[in-house]
């Protein structure tokens, strides 16, 4: 039986950045592919230095292939959504908390990862003020949501005293009560 080639661009479906996550684990999603299908997935570059997925077998088992390297690509891009939001400078560290805490609540509850553009901004000419402070929230759509209320509620917070800041309080106490 004849075997074809398709190649597939994966550079132009998925930054470079993720071709681990495709790849997955010891090779495990590639392993996947070529056993379900019957194919063999190789990637390599092509003349511009660009990844490309590279499929050989019979036509059919091609065509499955395919669908299945599409498939993991959506799968890939839908858990690795980004969002970019701006903060005042002066908030930062309160988003943060101490040692890093608020913000570490923030991504285990929500399952998203946070990040802040701390790259060295050009002074302003007349003593004007800082620029804001870029942050970006990747996971999937519904985590990123998630996490997004968490921060707002984080940021809203700033200046009230919350009932968890005096643990000895009665309003600590019947929320705790509440809770089991």
């Amino acid at each position: 039986m004849n075997s074809d080639i398709v190649y597939f661009p994966i550079h132009e479906h998925l930054d470079s950045s993720h071709l681990g996550q495709f790849i997955g684990h010891e090779g495990i999603n590639i392993y996947k592919i070529e056993k379900e299908n019957g194919v063999t997935l190789d990637i390599c570059k092509n003349e511009e230095e660009n990844s490309i997925v590279r499929l050989t077998g019979p036509y059919w088992n091609l065509k499955c292939a395919l669908n299945d390297v599409v498939e993991l690509v959506t799968k890939i891009r839908n858990n690795n959504q980004r969002y970019k939001f701006k903060i005042p400078p002066k908030d930062v560290g309160f988003l943060i908390g101490k040692n890093g805490a608020k913000i570490n609540e923030v991504k285990l509850s929500s399952n998203v990862d946070v990040h802040f553009d701390r790259s060295e901004k050009p002074e302003k000419p007349d003593g004007e003020q800082e620029e804001d402070t870029d942050v970006f929230v990747t996971g999937n759509y519904q985590t990123i949501l998630t996490g997004l209320r968490l921060i707002c509620d984080r940021l809203s917070s700033k200046g009230q005293q919350t009932l968890y800041d005096d643990p000895r309080t009665l309003q600590f106490a019947e929320s705790l009560m509440e809770s089991f």
